[in-house]
């Protein structure tokens, strides 16, 4: 009777959903709540044959898919008529709902039936299995016309946020609500680096790099003279830095720049003996626009690869697949880097600070690492929008800082600290 009520909300909320798409997004929707379902179903059986699995849950599999068939014909018969808009084509209702109602059978008895085998064949069939939908999912979405891959790919950079914030608050716990002023910083360093407008257009396989270790940087600079913060202090002091960052970007419109030694130390040292000096002044910059202020950046240069050409922003599949390569080596290295010394010495001051210094742990030295290293996958995150969008704007940086915050409260409400 659970795994009974677990299909018919599944069906409800799904069949939901088509009412804001329509068209051919029964079909992905449908094959999506199958994985859903089959693998919360899997967790509530006992394991045992994956045939004997499958067959318990398929009657939870076809009410879910019957469920959603209901609703996506009630959306196309009625709702679309109610507020005016064209019904889909009588194929396409026929062969998505189709589509649709066979995807939710199938991967809901496949995904619960894997429970029936070893632990570890299980995990490694689902992550096939997971791997495949992944890959095949952009290509669906251009063959549906549904244009979903587009929005995935903003919702995956905010992916990259959470996992860079995952070391700061999960793991180290320390409370940066600044964190959005690392996206920022990565995200106007491609936009001096790789922008014809400042005659310079530097390869985006390096500038993504370079604008991952200046915001490493960065968040080095803030981590050294908040050391002695902690809870809601540390949390005031970081939230006043994010929202500097922005205001200085937007005002960086006239900067100069000097070499201090040839300008003013030396030159200071003789008139304080009573002597003139008539050294030239290095200035590295003068009077230079760096950020446009309300116009901003653009365009950006964008990465290219052999045989793909430059990244355009009509085919959103190569972003697609490089914005899930990131990922993929952000998960890597974060799940490395809490396996590792530093990593346990980060849960050690999280718990307790001053138990983690008595043992020999450097406090200094390890909420710097947890500083800077989180602020760099921001800085990636950073980098990779502002290609995407070839431009970056103080108006981006109002939509990214509320989300981040979203993104930093779910870690605080669901006090997550894995990867």
């Amino acid at each position: 009777m659970k795994i009974m009520r677990s299909g018919i909300t599944f069906g409800i909320v799904a069949g939901l959903l088509t009412f804001l798409f329509g068209g051919w997004s029964v079909a992905v929707i449908g094959s999506l709540m199958g994985v859903g379902l089959g693998m919360g179903l899997g967790g509530k059986l006992e394991r045992k044959d994956p045939l004997k699995i499958a067959k318990d849950v398929l009657p939870t599999a076809l009410t879910a898919g019957a469920i959603l068939v209901i609703l996506s014909l009630y959306q196309n018969g009625f709702v679309q008529q109610a507020i005016g808009k064209q019904p889909a084509q009588l194929n396409i209702v026929i062969f998505g709902n189709l589509i649709g109602f066979l995807g939710t059978v199938l991967f809901t008895t496949l995904l619960a039936g894997m429970h029936g085998l070893p632990e570890k064949q299980e995990q490694q069939w689902k992550m096939i299995l997971l791997a495949a939908l992944i890959v095949a999912f952009p290509f669906i979405d251009k063959l549906t016309a549904l244009r979903w891959t587009a929005q995935i790919i903003f919702a995956l950079i905010f992916v990259i946020l959470g996992l860079g914030l995952n070391i700061v608050v999960g793991y180290a716990g320390l409370l940066d609500l600044g964190y959005a002023a690392f996206f920022a910083i990565g995200a106007y360093t491609t936009g001096i680096l790789s922008s014809p407008q400042h005659g310079l257009f530097m390869n985006f396989w390096i500038v993504i790099w370079i604008a991952a270790a200046m915001a490493a940087l960065w968040g080095f600079m803030l981590g050294a003279p908040t050391l002695p913060l902690r809870g809601d202090y540390l949390a005031i002091v970081t939230l006043g830095f994010g929202e500097i960052v922005p205001v200085l970007f937007k005002n960086l419109i006239d900067v100069t720049i000097k070499e201090p030694l040839t300008c003013w130390i030396i030159p200071g040292f003789i008139r304080l003996f009573g002597g003139e000096t008539s050294m030239a002044c290095i200035t590295l910059l003068e009077h230079e626009d760096l950020t446009a202020g309300e116009k901003g950046i653009s365009p950006i240069g964008r990465p290219y690869l052999p045989f793909i050409g430059e990244f355009e922003s009509s085919n959103p599949i190569p972003w697609y697949f490089l914005i899930i390569a990131i990922i993929l080596l952000s998960v890597f290295i974060i799940r490395r880097l809490r396996e590792s010394r530093l990593g346990r010495s980060w849960m050690a001051i999280r718990e307790d600070e001053l138990a983690a210094a008595q043992m020999g742990i450097d406090p200094v030295k390890t909420k710097l690492a947890a500083f800077a290293l989180g602020a760099t996958f921001s800085g990636f995150a950073g980098a990779f929008y502002a290609a995407y969008i070839a431009g970056i704007f103080p108006v981006c940086l109002i939509s990214v800082r509320p989300s981040s915050y979203c993104v930093w409260l779910s870690w605080v409400v669901s006090e997550i600290s894995t990867v």
